[in-house]
């Protein structure tokens, strides 16, 4: 074979790998916090992917290997790998080499090492799979978690959000730093099948000190009612993560606001899209009116809903908005965020959408008389109707009965 085709040919397999999971991680962490071959100031690539998100930096390296006739991957290439990725944490938070992040959404800025409280590193190799692989290293004092082809597309598709997905490293750090003796029969898959299946967590693990995962577990999983329950419910989650991506097209700041929307876990997504949707109908269907709001406080932050027509630029809309999100925030003072999304009152196909984010850590007398006038003069949520939901991660499902 002529030597540049090899080199070629490994360059496009390579790139095929890097975009492969690009892809997935794009669709779980959304594509405002994924960066694709990051650039040191000499032009060299730091990592095949950065994820940056709030606190969180997680930095990827992908490898396509082939198998020796042993079943195995060569123990270099594999190490090579685990090197770039302690290298590639050793620049930026040992030798705070500055880089420029930069994606098709975001503008240039400079990676601020200085945010960063958890780093996760994660070597993918692609291709044939070892019939047993480690699912972490460690290489220079830094843990690897180590995923193949099949269970990163498990893991991208199953824990699809930056909340998920990072929930579960931590706690797979918690259980290796243990030092148990951990054998896992099969994939990881059977590994994060045992973490949803006992409430996300490895507390069962605790009084063991040598633990085999069975395999099969994955399989078992998949097959319950009450998992494809939740997939059915979850659903309706993802017009969440449409807001997400809508998010650059209503607001200035719209990465901030972006990064609110997105910090909930898909559990959580589900239940805003369902209330949001809830109002969404009703506004609809209300011919009596010319908008509707609702307000739904929840851990540490409030959301405020709007539905009302507003012809460009939509000064109106984007005002009422930012008075219901001051009275939201004066109404549940315990929560020091409000963010609120107004959208026009009919269901169509095409919709504009506004946002506004308040994060004010101290409500004063001033903030108060303020927001007392404005419910003076507005009569927004002077005696609202408080309703109470409650929603299961995994629907209960009823037994098939039989006609008789």
């Amino acid at each position: 074979m002529d030597q540049s085709f090899s080199k070629n040919y490994f360059t496009l397999k390579g790139k095929n790998a890097e975009e492969f999971v690009h892809e997935l991680a794009a669709k779980t962490f959304l594509i405002d916090w994924c960066f694709l071959n990051p650039k040191l100031p000499n032009g060299k690539e730091l990592c095949d992917l950065l994820v940056v998100f709030d606190d969180v930096v997680i930095i990827w390296q992908i490898k396509d290997l082939k198998l020796g006739k042993k079943g195995q991957y060569k123990k270099a290439e594999v190490e090579k790998n685990l090197r770039q990725l302690s290298g590639a944490k050793r620049q930026l938070f040992n030798l705070k080499i500055p880089i420029e992040l930069e994606n098709v959404r975001r503008r240039k800025e400079q990676f601020d090492f200085s945010q960063i409280k958890h780093i996760f590193l994660l070597s993918v190799l692609l291709g044939k799979e070892e019939e047993y692989l480690s699912p972490v290293e460690e290489i220079s004092n830094c843990k690897v978690h180590v995923f193949t082809r099949t269970f990163t597309q498990i893991i991208l598709n199953e824990l699809d959000t930056i909340s998920d997905f990072v929930d579960y490293l931590k706690t797979k750090e918690r259980l290796i730093n243990t030092n148990k003796s951990l054998v896992v029969l099969g994939g990881e898959e059977e590994l994060l099948a045992f973490y949803l299946m006992n409430d996300r967590n490895f507390e069962r693990f605790n009084k063991a000190d040598h633990i085999v995962v069975e395999g099969g577990l994955w399989k078992d999983l998949q097959n319950k009612p009450e998992y494809k329950a939740k997939k059915k419910a979850d659903e309706i989650s993802y017009g969440w993560d449409s807001i997400i991506n809508r998010a650059h097209e209503g607001s200035e700041e719209y990465e901030r606001v972006a990064r609110e929307l997105a910090r909930s876990n898909r559990f959580q997504r589900r239940y805003l899209s369902k209330t949001f949707f809830d109002a969404h109908v009703k506004a609809h269907n209300d011919d009596k009116h010319d908008l509707f709001r609702r307000i739904m406080p929840g851990e540490g932050i409030t959301y405020c809903f709007l539905f009302q027509d507003d012809l460009e630029p939509r000064e109106k809309r984007k005002m009422m908005l930012q008075a219901i999100c001051f009275i939201g925030r004066g109404k549940w003072q315990q929560n020091k965020k409000v963010l609120g999304i107004a959208t026009e009152m009919k269901i169509r196909l095409t919709c504009s959408y506004d946002f506004c984010f308040m994060h004010m850590p101290n409500w004063t007398e001033e903030n108060q008389k303020k927001m007392e006038q404005l419910q003076k003069d507005s009569g927004i949520f002077v005696n609202p109707i408080v309703i109470h939901g409650h929603e299961d991660e995994y629907p209960k499902t009823q037994p098939r009965t039989k006609a008789s």
